[in-house]
């Protein structure tokens, strides 16, 4: 619940990352002051960096490096025994 009227609210509501539809910021007290220009540009800069970028995985990160490396490892280790084998 909300409180007072002197509170300043900025929003976004082009928020990537599918998750959610927008994001509420409540500016402090000692930054009302600052033009609405440079309050949008720093809340636009808050969302990009730490919501939607979480949400974007690269393709050789985490899980999918170590499979392919595994995949790599048993594909030679069976070349080395078919090489032996013959």
């Amino acid at each position: 619940m909300l409180r007072g009227v002197n509170k300043k609210i900025i929003e976004i509501n082009n928020v990537e990352g599918g998750y959610f539809e927008r994001v509420l910021f409540f500016v402090s007290e000692d930054k009302k002051a600052e033009p609405d220009s440079v309050l949008s540009r720093q809340a636009e800069k808050y969302v990009s960096d730490s919501c939607a970028l979480k949400y974007k995985r690269s393709f050789w990160g985490g899980e999918t490096a170590k499979i392919l490396l595994k995949m790599a490892i048993s594909a030679g280790a069976g070349f080395a025994v078919g090489i032996l084998l013959l």
